[in-house]
């Protein structure tokens, strides 16, 4: 383990020393850093080691676009020393390795399709599962939205669908029930709550097929596997009134059956 670790340092700051720009300026001629220079300044993201230790994945945030910066999704093979970018041309983010190593999970986009793909570290095999929807619920930070089982075969992931009295938010008249105070960039910088819910769904990586385990009118996040693969366990906020008690607590899915069962009870 301390080898690993010892190894994820080591080529982070391999990595991050090749990221950033060089700009060398003539004694004649030394103007030092210039706005144009803005563009080219870049920074590793995250990194994170394959789980056999023979890949790297790690994004790259670049600034060469107007706009907000946007990031790039990497692979490095340890044994080539080479790197292949994954999600074409499209900016991605957010890799997660499959227990066995063989894929890698991540945020990005196909054509106009923008969500959860899987890859080979090769960068074959890339396949579009499941969009991600996000909502602007006031919600505390999260944990993960994406997970995989522990045998590898399938990737439990959250997704926000309609919640109730979200078709009035945009009819005609209008209909807000639920405002948002001082709403930050990522719930929309908006003063009205759309009531999108996120929930908890699941795909199986051999069929494709993705079902939705949970609904309701809250939300599900933070998820994660037990080390069985018989449930999962996130966060959600089941008070009666959620605006006025952010009371998050902890709650496990039996996917035999998709019965919940409640962990913790936050007064």
């Amino acid at each position: 383990m301390r080898q690993r670790l010892n190894a994820v340092l080591f080529y982070s700051s391999v990595l991050l020393l090749s990221a950033i720009p060089v700009i060398v300026s003539s004694p004649a001629n030394a103007q030092g850093l210039n706005s144009s220079d803005l563009s080219r300044l870049r920074s590793i993201g995250s990194v994170v080691l394959s789980p056999d230790g023979h890949y790297i994945a790690y994004t790259i945030t670049m600034r060469d676009f107007p706009g907000r910066p946007y990031s790039q999704l990497w692979i490095l093979d340890l044994t080539t020393m080479k790197s292949v970018r994954l999600g074409g041309d499209k900016p991605a983010s957010g890799p997660l390795w499959s227990g066995d190593s063989k894929w890698i999970a991540f945020h990005g986009a196909d054509g106009d399709r923008h969500g959860l793909l899987i890859t080979r570290p090769d960068s074959t095999d890339t396949t579009f599962l499941a969009p991600l929807v996000d909502t602007n619920s006031p919600l505390p930070g999260t944990g993960k939205d994406v997970a995989w089982s522990p045998d590898a075969k399938q990737i439990a992931f959250v997704s926000a669908t309609p919640g109730e009295g979200s078709a009035e938010t945009s009819g005609d008249p209008m209909v807000i029930r639920r405002y948002l105070y001082k709403p930050d960039a990522g719930e929309g910088l908006t003063h009205f709550n759309g009531n999108q819910r996120l929930h908890i769904f699941l795909v199986d990586i051999t069929s494709r097929q993705v079902r939705q385990l949970t609904q309701g009118n809250f939300d599900e996040h933070s998820i994660d596997w037990s080390p069985d693969g018989k449930q999962l366990v996130f966060a959600s906020n089941r008070e009666p009134n959620q605006d006025e008690f952010f009371n998050y607590d902890l709650f496990t899915l039996q996917l035999a059956d998709n019965s919940i069962h409640r962990l913790t009870a936050t007064e």
